[in-house]
């Protein structure tokens, strides 16, 4: 039996992090450089997501660059979520992004997924999200 060669996905930069809008709404300093989505975490993500990977990544680079919600991942240290409502999800997105940069100063994606309007206010109520402030 051969083994099928599936190609690979290349990294995909996905623009700045908002780094003025992440400093006026949680109060996190950080050096502005850009975000990668690694083809290694696109395939971490298709794994655990699998039916909303494909609705779900184009839409990525949007919830970064204009997050609805900002949090500081308690659970997960050294990580942000930035959290937007998409509608072709027909829910909200959270992309957790690492804030210790690589070699070349870039952020990555740690992880996308969708999360319930619920989970959403559940958080906003216990002080992990706060909503972001544009000005």
């Amino acid at each position: 039996m051969t083994k099928r060669h599936v190609p690979k996905q290349p990294d995909l930069i996905l623009g700045p992090l908002p780094v003025e809008l992440i400093w006026r709404t949680v109060g996190i300093e950080l050096e502005t450089e850009s975000v990668v989505l690694t083809r290694g975490a696109q395939a971490h993500a298709a794994k655990r997501h699998p039916t909303e990977y494909p609705v779900l990544l184009p839409h990525v680079a949007s919830v970064i660059a204009d997050p609805l919600y900002i949090g500081d991942d308690a659970k997960n240290p050294g990580k942000i979520e930035l959290i937007s409502r998409v509608t072709a999800a027909q829910s909200f997105v959270l992309v957790a992004v690492n804030l210790e940069r690589d070699a070349r100063g870039q952020y990555h994606v740690a992880s996308f997924y969708p999360v319930s309007e619920v989970k959403v206010q559940t958080r906003r109520f216990k002080g992990f999200l706060k909503i972001t402030r544009k000005s």
